[in-house]
């Protein structure tokens, strides 16, 4: 007897979701930014200024990693045109962590120098990939995905799975100097800049799910 079929939901809401999350957690990422309480002579200015430095360097690492989840989630959902119960459970678990970024990236800015607060910060990415990992394979072995080649697959987790070790290395980075750590993170989205093997199908739009 054939097994039967898995369930195909529409993911037009989930993808609106998780485009709405994201789009609020990097905006609220610039909350971490505390508004001087002394007046703006050129010595304050340049004082508070150097105050910043920390909370900036925080903010564009957690902006950056954000943004490549979001070039990730992109690809992944232009592949898996479908989705079933447990697909749509692995998305909100993978908006979980995400919303926890904002207050670990202003643990980080306030507490720079904390070994363990860059590891918390470094797990919660690590989980973040580990979820969108799971997204993918749950869509590509569901056959909720277009026609898609072993290569891509091999490629899709590949790049995810670079961005969890590069965070681990970040987490074992932070023992030798958090700020080591920090130029670590900020590799995870240059690893999205370019993606030619999963980009190079982008353009094959009338691919069916696969039966």
């Amino acid at each position: 007897m054939a097994a039967a079929a898995t369930p195909r939901m529409q993911t037009e809401r989930m993808k609106a979701l998780t485009d709405g999350v994201l789009a609020i957690v990097l905006t609220i990422l610039v909350l971490g930014f505390e508004v001087p309480e002394h007046d703006f002579s050129q010595a304050g200015l340049l004082a508070f200024l150097a105050q910043l430095a920390e909370p900036f360097i925080a903010y564009v690492v957690t902006f950056g990693i954000v943004s490549a989840y979001w070039i990730q989630h992109a690809a992944i959902f232009h592949y898996v045109t479908a989705g079933d119960r447990w697909f749509f459970w692995i998305n909100l678990l993978f908006l979980l962590p995400v919303t926890m970024l904002p207050f670990l990236t202003n643990l980080r800015a306030t507490y720079h120098d904390e070994h363990l607060v860059t590891v918390l910060y470094a797990a919660t990415n690590v989980l973040c990939g580990l979820l969108l990992l799971a997204l993918w394979r749950h869509g590509f072995r569901r056959k909720l995905a277009r026609r898609v080649s072993a290569q891509v697959d091999r490629s899709m987790r590949g790049r995810i799975l670079l961005g969890v070790a590069l965070n681990i290395v970040g987490a074992g980075a932070a023992w030798i100097d958090t700020h080591l750590s920090s130029a670590v993170f900020i590799a995870l989205p240059l690893l999205y800049l370019s993606h030619r093997v999963v980009d190079s199908q982008w353009r094959d739009g009338g691919s069916e799910l696969a039966e």
